[in-house]
């Protein structure tokens, strides 16, 4: 069943609006005419470019990489082939880190915040510090240790030291609850402005609750309480789907989801792979994930059936149904019984897709827990790494490096001077352009990590 998501039409009206902001004098000869500067920009005339670039960032290039090496997809020709075997280099990620990420939507987010005021843009400020902190998680789960205390200062700090991803950590949960105090303030300017996502404060809140069990779950390799946390965070997080944080891409080039993106402007570079097509043969959502095409797998063919693969399919910051599977893995992980959180991950993520409600009653109705724990969260993972397929590609990757779930097997072909080991990555390279423009920096935290390669362990995830 296809949905139809249509962009929210504000975003246009505020196009114009900055349009005829600018100005058409020449200043200095180091000022472009052609862009607003300064205090000119409206804050409601940054939100949705950030809110753009912040779901675009979730499918594009580094949810590409994530998806290809814990093996939802594989690489059929081109660059894809090779990061198949893991030779991804530090060229191949520098447009993520700076045009992405650093540039893009965190650079974004920071205006934002430095735009408002306790009084005037509280509540906006509030999303911004969700997204930056969303934005901050990918970045870290994707490099470890990387700039942020120090970032985003322009000449005063031109070559910004590295964090630790401990203190990256702390810092995304100080954005979340500062982010929940925001929204709830009284704001001067009457609420929230220029977001493309149509959530009131409140429904905000339990998203900024939801991305905190998220963050807080990750580290039950580091802290004996994140699970205690999540559970926490969940009581006051998403209630149903229509808590989530889903932009509506529209129906063109110019504003579309990333993945159908690339399926259309590289096609069959990139394909379903072999051991995630067996893996849901059976699954009633299979025929909404891929196209099978002479023995091959494909995520994206052009047809309206395969719900992760349009132009208007939906951007989440994070779905109800991976809230449902964090719960299931931190009640076992408590001593309770995840079963019927694990129940709803999963229908969420059927229900949300539009898998008819029999086909979901039978699928479910076989799952269960009460095994081994191991054997418990092996079940709980592998059920998430079907559901997190299309959306959020990231996540499987940090839930593959924290847990060894769900069991995969390395390419055989994955041993080169990037991952001498072999084994499926740990995390990327850090970009070319951080070893050039700031390499004490650059050195430092790769001292303090022990490496600079695709099998070094972050701290997050290290035995």
């Amino acid at each position: 069943m296809k949905k139809t998501y249509k962009i929210n039409k504000v975003f246009i009206l505020m196009m114009a609006t900055a349009m005829m902001l600018v100005s058409c004098e020449y200043g200095t000869t180091n000022d472009d005419p052609t862009r607003i500067s300064g205090d000119a920009v409206p804050t409601l005339a940054i939100m949705p470019i950030m809110q753009i670039q912040s779901h675009r960032n979730i499918t594009a290039g580094l949810g590409r990489l994530s998806g290809i090496v814990t093996q939802q997809w594989i690489g059929f020709d081109a660059q894809q082939v090779a990061y198949t075997s893991y030779a991804i280099g530090e060229t191949d990620i520098e447009n993520f880190w700076n045009n992405g990420i650093y540039v893009g939507s965190m650079r974004d987010c920071i205006d934002i915040i430095n735009r408002t005021s306790d009084t005037e843009g509280v509540n906006t400020r509030g999303v911004a510090k969700i997204y930056l902190a969303a934005n901050l998680g990918m970045a870290t789960n994707s490099w470890g240790d990387i700039p942020f205390s120090e970032a985003f200062q322009g000449v005063d700090h031109l070559f910004p030291k590295y964090d630790s991803q401990e203190f990256i950590y702390s810092e995304i949960i100080r954005l979340l609850n500062e982010a929940e105090a925001d929204l709830l303030a009284t704001d001067n300017l009457g609420g929230i402005q220029g977001s493309l996502i149509s959530l009131s404060n409140a429904g905000w809140i339990r998203v900024a609750n939801a991305l905190k069990a998220r963050y807080l779950i990750q580290l039950t390799k580091r802290d004996p309480q994140a699970s205690t946390k999540a559970l926490a965070a969940i009581a006051n997080a998403m209630g149903s789907n229509a808590d989530q944080a889903q932009f509506d891409f529209e129906n063109s080039q110019n504003g579309a989801n990333a993945l159908a993106l690339f399926g259309q402007g590289r096609p069959n570079t990139m394909i379903i792979d072999p051991q995630f097509a067996t893996l849901m043969t059976g699954d009633p959502r299979q025929d909404l994930y891929m196209t099978e095409d002479d023995g091959d797998f494909l995520f994206y063919d052009g047809s309206e059936d395969l719900f992760w693969a349009q132009f208007d399919s939906p951007g989440l910051l994070m779905t109800y149904a991976e809230q449902k599977f964090i719960e299931a893995e931190a009640l076992e992980r408590n001593g309770g019984d995840g079963t019927a959180a694990l129940v709803a991950g999963v229908t969420a993520n059927m229900e949300f897709i539009g898998v008819p409600a029999a086909d979901i009653a039978t699928y479910t109705g076989a799952l269960a827990l009460g095994g081994t724990l191991d054997a418990d969260i092996e079940t709980i993972i592998g059920e998430k790494y079907k559901a997190l397929y299309g959306n959020t590609p990231i996540e499987v990757w940090n839930d593959y490096r924290r847990t060894g779930f769900p069991t995969l097997t390395a390419n055989a072909d994955g041993v080169n001077g990037f991952n001498p080991s072999g084994v499926i990555p740990r995390r990327w390279l850090y970009p070319i352009s951080e070893r050039v423009s700031n390499p004490d920096s650059f050195q430092a935290a790769i001292t303090a990590q022990g490496g600079h390669l695709l099998d070094v362990d972050m701290w997050a995830y290290k035995n």
